[in-house]
């Protein structure tokens, strides 16, 4: 038995750690684990160290650059902590050649300020400190690394879950410089939207909606006479009965505020190593909140997080890890939600109601009994409540007794989160008046409500919890010229997602071994059999291999390294798999239980039943991968330039696909399985190049990536077509519909060209291309539409003078293209809105017949201008100036009596400028209401 004034005697400054651990970490007895080899050098701000002595985290190992042969991408602390952002995704775009990433929305949230990740044509999976977990709100300084494991080698002890790669974030794990380091930061920024929507509103708004009229209804008498458009135009019209709003401007600010607090202690002594850290973040919402109230309505986001991660070396051979990270996440919604008030605002009439009466209530009217206004302030408001507990111990024994070099380490991961929202809504009144005459009376719908203090029941949204269990044993040797690392593994992770379903169980076992001779010839295997628990009963393993091989070519005796100072070539080649956890046990025949059921009886009872749903597929596997990398690094100018070029080739195969065109038959009368019948290649080029120099005081750096991807289909089993534009194979992933070629014109013989059936077209309609010349427009004139391959770029560079310091990101998407809802794009889609600059500028009418870019106006969907075709495609390259960062740091000097090694002052930004051939919408957010925003932020860091 091992007591605890043992450790406290044995190991020194362990007292010290302790109480700082309970500090961090009381009434918690989850821990968290660091991986099984910590970073082989300092990696320091503005690094100085060679790049290829820099560390590559991969699969719960650490090697150098030097020796690394798998395709990976390493970016470090200093890269993305001059990003003020809320999530770790939002600061990495531009950064990482094959990695790109999108924003939907600028809506605030965690649940919606995030970004989205594409690693060579697949969603990556997000791993933090060894351990699969999507949580990424947590505090930039925290990170030490991010390495992006894109080819087969590095990803595969992922098992099923590694075809699409892997976003490996480090965090830190102790101080770098001293033995205790103390450091403390304030920000405090300002959202600004930008691309805000510009609504159509007063007498402009009455003439289209006349000239919509018009086009569907030829001869109507106008809604809206001459003299109230006129009283609309020059401000005479009556407020509450001719009422005009701005809805979007009216609810929605232009700016928010963000702050961040942060503290940090990290130290490093001989048998101990700990980082932890203390965060408080908040953003303000986007929506205006009530006087009157003694609640905050709008949509507002606060969080507090708590980050320890500790080392301690009981002896030469024990080694115990302790991490934990904790998180509390706060937002708030109007009670009627944000999503649905932004819906309400492009859906209704600026026209419609009045936003008060003249006695202060809220307009309405027979049309409209739900007032924007009300709904945003008085409707009161829904508390989200999110909480994460991701907690690791780990205990790692040398066993040199036995042969010298060997290890064994055992791990156990327990994460949980949750989310709880609690509803506290209210109701309002709405009047609407009705004039008789030249009286105006007032109809009352609804009720004004009222919120009950601790009211409201709490409702448990989302439940996850994630168990992982990992024994690994190593072997580390050095002999001779030649090192070998060999890493064996067991793991387990029982994942609950949904407490309606059963859980998910993926094990792996595997064995990953690096070598090098003379650190010039490299070579790199990974074997892995790996299964899941929702495939049928001996079809729930499969073996997937990899293999790479390096050569440093500048390390031979021949090589002549005046000119090219280092030169490495390097290939990888191996599978890996997706299996997709959509897949409920497929290969059963599954059933639905309480839907309306049967009649029964000669009064036809209703008797609850079930329903069989999609057949079973018991022959359903995972997706599969072949992978092939290979790249060239090479240095230049006294190791000052650096270049980096990767070529990727990926096969995807046995793709999930729901099959047609033959395979599903009316005549079984039921939903055809999804089948393992897809395969589809992915291939491209990635190149990296950066230069960096010093000269005295002044240092300056210039880092640029680029990406050039494309795909096709190979196969989808699609059976026989009449026509090569229908197939799938043999072009890029793309949308399938009609090909547009212009309008039908004012005098063109409608009769004589080709239609869709069942509707006939009028001049301002879009004309579509019919592919096969049978004069008409059907399904046989689908084809591909958006076929470009994806260019992307970035380029980082920066500056330092004495105190002074300058960092500056700018990133690019060309030529990119994207399809944009054409029920959104058309003013009046829904009878009243929709109507703004975008779905009325430059339409077709019979004076711009020719130059316009939008479809004649009508009331109501128009299913002819609504098809799936290349007219509502639109190119979205742009350049974007992503962040800027300016600082100064005060001279050592002056803070020697206050004690202080460091004190720095920054301002920094985040989408400052865009370039894009968008005049009306970000390329990012497009038509989200929510709209992108740029963030300018001011603070200081103090390190003792």
């Amino acid at each position: 038995m091992i007591k605890t004034i043992t450790f406290q005697d044995r190991v020194p400054g362990f007292r010290t750690l302790w109480i700082g651990c309970l500090l961090f970490a009381t009434g918690n007895n989850m821990l968290y684990a660091q991986k099984a080899n910590d970073s082989l050098v300092k990696d320091s701000v503005m690094a100085k160290l060679p790049l290829q002595n820099r560390h590559v985290d991969q699969w719960f190992k650490t090697i150098s650059k030097l020796r690394n042969v798998a395709g990976t991408t390493t970016i470090y602390n200093e890269d993305v902590n001059t990003t003020p952002v809320s999530d770790v995704t939002n600061a990495i775009s531009g950064r990482i050649p094959g990695l790109y990433s999108n924003r939907s929305s600028g809506r605030t949230g965690p649940l919606f300020d995030v970004s989205s990740f594409t690693l060579r044509g697949q969603s990556p999976l997000i791993v933090v400190d060894g351990v699969i977990r999507s949580f990424t709100s947590f505090n930039l300084d925290d990170i030490k690394s991010i390495t992006v494991l894109k080819d087969a080698v590095s990803a595969n002890m992922y098992g099923l879950r590694s075809s699409g790669g892997i976003v490996y974030i480090t965090t830190k794990d102790k101080s770098l410089d001293k033995p205790f380091e103390l450091n403390f930061s304030a920000q405090y920024g300002v959202l600004n939207q930008f691309k805000r929507p510009n609504f159509i509103t007063g007498g402009n708004y009455a003439e289209l909606y006349n000239e919509a009229q018009q086009n569907t209804f030829p001869g109507a008498t106008p809604t809206y006479p001459a003299d109230v458009i006129a009283a609309y135009k020059n401000g005479t019209n009556n407020p509450f009965l001719q009422p005009n709003n701005d809805w979007y401007n009216s609810i929605y600010k232009k700016n928010a505020a963000q702050q961040r607090y942060a503290i940090n202690a990290a130290g490093n002594g001989k048998n101990y190593r700990y980082y932890t850290s203390v965060e408080h973040f908040s953003q303000g919402g986007n929506f205006i909140s009530g006087p009157d109230n003694s609640y905050e309505t709008t949509n507002y986001y606060k969080r507090y997080n708590l980050r320890t991660n500790a080392q301690i070396d009981f002896n030469d051979n024990i080694q115990l890890g302790l991490n934990i990270f904790a998180s509390i996440e706060n937002s708030n919604e109007p009670g009627t939600l944000a999503s649905n008030i932004m819906n309400s605002i492009f859906q209704t009439s600026p026209l419609g109601y009045p936003a008060k009466n003249p006695d202060g209530s809220y307009g309405g009217s027979s049309q409209y009994t739900n007032n924007i206004l009300a709904s945003t302030i008085a409707s009161g408001y829904n508390s989200f409540n999110e909480r994460s507990l991701n907690a690791d111990v780990s205990l790692k024994f040398k066993l040199d007794d036995i042969t010298k070099g060997l290890w064994a380490k055992g791990l156990l991961s327990i994460n949980n989160y949750y989310l709880q929202t609690i509803s506290r809504n209210k109701t309002f009144a709405v009047y609407y008046p009705i004039t008789t005459g030249t009286t105006t009376s007032y109809t009352k719908v609804g009720s004004d409500g009222t919120i009950i203090a601790n009211s409201g029941a709490p409702t448990l949204g989302t439940q996850n919890k994630q168990t992982f269990v990992n024994g690994l044993l190593g072997y580390d040797k050095t002999f001779g010229k030649s090192t070998l690392n060999v890493l064996g593994t067991f793991n387990l992770t029982n994942l609950i997602d949904s407490y309606t379903q059963l859980n998910q169980i993926y094990q792996n076992a595997g064995i990953t071994a690096n070598y090098d001779f003379d650190q010039k010839y490299l070579a790199e295997v990974s074997m892995v059999y790996s299964g899941y628990n929702r495939y049928a009963p001996g079809k729930r393993w499969g073996f997937l291999p990899s293999a790479g091989l390096g050569w440093i070519l500048s390390k031979e005796d021949w090589f002549n390294d005046k000119v090219v100072n280092f030169l490495k070539i390097r290939g990888s080649v191996g599978e890996t798999a997706w299996a997709d956890p959509g897949n409920y046990y497929t290969y059963l025949q599954n059933y639905t239980i309480g839907i309306t059921g049967y009649n029964f009886g000669a009064t036809a009872t209703a008797v609850s039943g079930s329903l069989e749903n999609a057949l079973k597929n018991p022959n359903i596997t995972w997706e599969k991968a072949l992978k092939l990398d290979a790249g060239i690094e090479a240095q230049f100018l006294k190791n000052r330039l650096n270049v980096e070029v990767n070529y990727y080739n990926n096969k995807f195969t046995d793709e999930l696909i729901t099959p047609a065109n033959g395979y599903a038959s009316g005549i079984i009368g039921q939903t055809y399985p999804t089948v393992n019948g897809g395969s589809t290649r992915y291939n491209g080029l990635e190149a990296t190049v950066q230069f960096a120099d010093r000269s005295k005081d002044f240092s300056y750096f210039v880092k640029g990536n680029f990406t050039y991807a494309k795909n096709k289909v190979i196969s989808l089993q699609e059976g026989n077509y009449p026509y090569p534009w229908m197939y799938r194979a043999g072009q890029p992933v793309a949308t399938f519909g009609y090909e547009a070629i212009g309008f039908y014109q004012v005098g063109e013989d409608i009769s004589k060209t080709a239609n869709i059936p069942g509707y006939t077209p009028s001049p301002g309609d879009i004309k579509y291309k019919d592919l096969n010349n049978d004069g008409v427009i059907n399904f046989l004139d689908t084809k591909a539409l958006n076929t470009r391959p994806l260019f992307i770029f970035g380029l980082n560079f920066g500056f330092g003078y004495k105190g002074f310091d300058f960092n500056a990101l700018i990133e690019g998407r060309l030529p990119r293209e994207i399809y944009y809802n054409p029920s959104s794009m058309l003013a009046f889609s829904n009878g009243y809105g929709y109507v703004l600059d975008y779905t009325t500028e430059n339409r077709w009418t019979p004076q711009n017949p020719v130059n316009a870019t939008l479809p004649r106006l009508t009331l109501g969907n128009n299913t002819y201008n609504t098809q799936t075709s290349s007219f509502w495609y639109r190119r979205a390259d742009y350049i974007r100036l992503k962040n800027v960062e300016i600082g100064y740091t005060v001279p050592v000097k002056l803070l020697a009596r206050a004690k202080i090694s460091n004190l720095r002052f920054f301002v920094n930004g985040y989408n400052l400028l865009t370039w894009s051939k968008l005049d009306y919408f970000d390329p990012e957010t497009g038509l989200s209401g929510f709209a992108n925003y740029r963030i300018i932020n001011g603070g200081l860091s103090l390190k003792l």
